[in-house]
């Protein structure tokens, strides 16, 4: 099925979360890395209001997050970590989150074995437990999510069998994929806390990683997966970068960083409202890639 929408970026991505569709972006590689750069411009505001309301709560009720500090860590380790969560971390995370936003059954699949086997409780605890088997819990959850995984893929391939496409399903329900993946992403950040509080601080002590959800998975949905891995890399980067800034100059250095990123998010999201939008074509995906 084609359409078309506005070609503005900004325009198109707040259209988008008021009814997220599968209509994926037909355009030139420079205009979809611009696509790109605007993204993680919106991301940088909103993830820096999302920040304030965050930290003002963490400030009023006393909760404290875990970090990592410079000085529990030689520089060479906490180099590595940097790195790390510069490259490996989004890209697995957006395998988890964000792999699953397509028409392809074995990304659901792997996508639903990342985020079970990392996040989800073990099964039968108490009974392994009981009967002394605690060593094989990790096998046992491992076995019992992949085999979970399995049967959910199943049902939907017998279903392709009897003539109900999954690419239907999936662009008919794409809203509900779209918004359980930012929910299931922001609440997963939730472990940076060792006690997180009442149930209803949780989406203000997560909003910064909602509103990445909600940038990521756009990304994700109409550019394709390795758009999204480049925005959360390239947004990670940029706010280790800030870190850095902090470590060598002090406090200046963080606070002067802080406001070069906001001023050119800033005009970048300005820039691109005040162009003139055009109508290109979109596409639905069928099968992913």
């Amino acid at each position: 099925m084609n359409g078309s929408t506005s070609s503005n970026a900004v325009l198109d991505f707040f259209s988008f979360l008021r009814r997220p569709s599968a209509e994926r972006i037909v355009a030139s590689l420079r205009s979809k890395l611009g696509v790109v750069g605007i993204i993680i411009a919106l991301d940088i505001l909103f993830g820096f209001v999302g920040n304030l309301l965050s930290s003002a709560l963490e400030g009023l009720v006393g909760l404290q997050p875990e970090h990592v500090t410079e000085t529990e860590l030689e520089s060479e380790l906490m180099f590595f970590m940097r790195t790390i969560g510069i490259l490996v971390i989004p890209f697995i995370e957006e395998v988890g989150f964000r792999l699953w936003l397509a028409p392809n059954l074995l990304f659901l699949f792997i996508s639903f074995a990342v985020v079970t086997i990392q996040f989800a409780p073990v099964p039968f605890a108490s009974l392994l437990k009981n009967a002394g088997l605690e060593a094989i819990a990790p096998g046992v959850k491992i076995g019992f999510y992949l085999l979970l995984g399995a049967a959910i893929v199943l049902f939907f391939w017998l279903r392709e069998r009897k003539g109900h496409r999954y690419a239907d399903f999936f662009n008919r329900h794409v809203g509900f994929y779209f918004y359980l993946s930012v929910i299931a992403f922001g609440l997963v950040h939730l472990t940076n806390y060792t006690d997180a509080g009442p149930w209803w601080y949780g989406p203000i002590l997560v909003l910064p990683q909602l509103v990445g959800g909600l940038a990521f998975g756009y990304l994700r949905i109409r550019l394709g997966f390795w758009y999204a891995v480049l925005a959360h890399m390239l947004a990670n980067l940029i706010y280790t970068l800030g870190d850095g800034m902090n470590a060598l100059f002090g406090e200046v250095g963080g606070v002067v960083w802080l406001a070069l990123m906001l001023i050119t998010a800033g005009v970048a999201v300005g820039l691109t409202l005040r162009r003139k939008p055009t109508s290109p074509q979109r596409i639905s995906p069928q099968v992913d890639h």
